[in-house]
């Protein structure tokens, strides 16, 4: 039986330190509810997925007193980061966390080893998978298949895009969403849906309020643009 291979910032913890009482939440959620009179239970008014916790304990082995010290100070080290950074764990596949770390507990002694409880809170609830990249010929459709089990943030780039009729381009979904924007003239596009940005000719302005940022549903999607301008879409397949 091989055993599980935990990354994290780039760094294989299990390289040089044993892993042991690995555990997670399955589905870390909020619902609330509310009392309604005379009605059995309660009603659902609304859920949403908290942060995930990824648990475990890290031992190093050395013989000697300033060994097992020395193995503290590299794991802290590894573990100082500021943002969330990307924790891997083999029994997922290839899928990674965001993820920043904490160690709450004392380190334990033991014989010839010290023992390290490190909490990863994952601050975004999914896990990212394979990038994919898509693209929508100018004035054209594309049709594509999105993985994973919960919805993908797309990030459209076009290098020169615009309305040959002067009027709006639009990148429309299958679902009735779109971005849009008013180009009189040719500029160039990015539009982050994670990020809620959109930069047009290297100026970040609003997106146009009957438009709305783009998510791929897992399934087949269709793209389809009015206007002019070859797109990029690239996205991350995200996990439940």
């Amino acid at each position: 039986m091989s055993r599980t291979v935990v990354t994290f910032d780039g760094h294989r913890l299990t390289d040089d330190y044993h892993v042991s009482n690995l555990r997670t939440s399955l589905l870390p959620r909020s619902i609330a509810t509310q009392v309604v009179g005379g009605r059995d239970g309660t009603l659902l008014t609304g859920s949403r997925l908290d942060q995930r916790t990824v648990a475990l304990t890290l031992t190093a082995m050395s013989k000697s007193a300033a060994g097992r010290q020395s193995a503290a100070r590299a794991l802290a080290a590894i573990l100082a980061v500021d943002e969330p950074r990307p924790l891997s764990l083999s029994i997922d596949g290839g899928l990674s966390w965001m993820a920043m770390p904490r160690s709450p507990e004392d380190i334990a002694l033991w014989f010839n080893a010290a023992s390290f409880e490190v909490i990863f809170e994952c601050v975004d609830p999914v896990a990212y998978g394979a990038e994919r990249t898509v693209t929508v010929a100018s004035g054209s459709s594309a049709s594509f298949s999105v993985g994973g089990t919960y919805p993908a943030s797309p990030v459209i780039s076009v290098a020169s895009a615009r309305n040959p009729s002067g009027g709006t381009w639009r990148l429309a979904l299958d679902d009735g969403s779109y971005v849009a924007v008013d180009l009189p003239s040719a500029k160039a596009l990015s539009i982050d849906c994670a990020a809620r940005t959109l930069t047009v000719g290297g100026t970040v302005t609003m997106l146009q309020p009957e438009a709305d940022w783009l998510a791929l549903e897992p399934g087949t999607r269709t793209l389809t643009m009015t206007g002019s301008g070859t797109a990029t879409v690239t996205y991350r397949e995200r996990w439940l």
